[in-house]
């Protein structure tokens, strides 16, 4: 690996997270009861770096970050980076739908299990779990996944009753980061043509 282009990419990780965390965390408090507002923050915030980067208003890290986000975009990593941020965006996605459905479809096995574990009553007393159910019939391989599901979204669900909806809304937040980086990348695609790369 070139050392040059190793040091360009530690700079601009660097001023990058000198000038996003700090802005980042600031907009979350003010926007703590609105987090929505918070989303198109990083949107806003790279496409301001890179407008005054192709104006050369930034100087040497303006050359830096048009050099480095055209290896990004067009280099060997391309497909690697699109591949992760889809695979995020399927994870992130997913948690928020099994806690959806650990909290519509299989609520009251959710309480009943809640009740179970945190309720210091006998052994006798305990509330019964109903589960999915499985129809006559039905493939093995569809009931384990239905299985699956199943505990996946009461899991979920109880986790985020006990972090006072904080997984949701975590996972909500960071759902929302992945489709703005996956548009980023498809509007430098269309801003930044490939060089030579060697």
């Amino acid at each position: 690996m070139n050392f040059g282009d190793l040091r360009e990419k530690c700079i601009l990780v660097g001023v990058s997270a000198g000038i996003f965390l700090p802005f980042r965390l600031l907009a979350g408090q003010y926007f703590a009861e609105h987090w929505l507002g918070n989303l198109g923050f990083a949107t806003a915030v790279s496409i301001l770096m890179i407008y005054l980067a192709k104006k050369n208003k930034l100087g040497r890290f303006g050359e830096i970050l048009n050099n480095q986000v055209r290896k990004a975009v067009w280099g060997k990593s391309a497909r690697l980076i699109i591949l992760v941020l889809l695979g995020f965006m399927v994870y992130f996605g997913t948690v928020i739908v099994l806690v959806n459905q650990g909290n519509t479809a299989y609520a009251d096995d959710k309480e009943a299990l809640f009740q179970n574990i945190f309720a210091a009553e006998s052994a006798s007393s305990k509330l019964k779990i109903n589960g999915p159910g499985i129809t006559d019939g039905e493939f093995a391989g569809f009931a384990q996944i239905r299985y699956m599901v199943y505990v996946f979204s009461v899991s979920f669900a109880i986790l985020n009753d006990l972090t006072g909806d904080l997984l949701a809304s975590m996972h909500l937040i960071l759902f929302m980061e992945q489709v703005e980086m996956v548009g980023l990348f498809w509007l430098y695609r269309k801003m930044f043509r490939p060089i030579n790369l060697a």
